[in-house]
């Protein structure tokens, strides 16, 4: 497994994982119709977007293997003073989900957040409904927040909790 900063060109390859991943991930949360006619090219939109205007806070890591991008994490250094670093997206191609991958991204986001923006924590969001994923984060130490409601991209409102890390070394992975 090769890790490397995404950039400008890895855009479809990052918008395709993604759009796959919500496919499984979000089947039972965002509208199916949505999911099947408009997920793909609003997730390449967003990350077109990012890249043609990038924030200077902005870190994409992927993760790569012989079958091309394996899975990757956004992170947004310092986006909060009372939070910290804020994990956008983590993405694992589906396949290599339950193999480590996802606690590596994760540990590899914390080390970025550790290196460049020291002294804060991180946190991300999740879907109340998304149980698989929170349960990830709760194996990796992270404290949920209480129930928030917001827009999906699918336009539906979803209840979504905070998860944080105070101490993001939690999350890096044992020398």
């Amino acid at each position: 497994m090769h890790f490397r900063l995404a950039l400008p060109a890895d855009t479809p390859a990052i918008a395709a994982l993604h759009a796959a991943s919500w496919a499984i991930a979000y089947d039972h949360i965002l509208r199916a119709d949505w999911l099947a006619q408009d997920m793909a090219a609003d997730r390449l939109r967003v990350w077109t977007e990012r890249f043609a205007v990038p924030d200077p806070t902005m870190r994409v890591l992927l993760a790569e293997d012989h079958d091309g991008l394996a899975g990757f994490v956004c992170i947004f250094l310092a986006a909060d003073p009372h939070w910290g670093s804020h994990v956008d997206n983590l993405h694992v191609r589906p396949g290599r989900k339950g193999l480590g991958l996802g606690r590596r991204l994760l540990g590899a986001a914390a080390r970025l957040a550790l290196n460049e923006a020291p002294g804060a924590g991180i946190d991300l969001h999740v879907f109340a409904a998304n149980t698989a994923a929170r349960g990830f984060y709760a194996r990796m130490g992270g404290v949920e927040g209480p129930l928030e409601k917001e827009i999906a991209p699918d336009g539906s409102r979803q209840a979504y909790c905070r998860v944080w890390w105070l101490d993001p070394t939690l999350l890096l992975e044992p020398a």
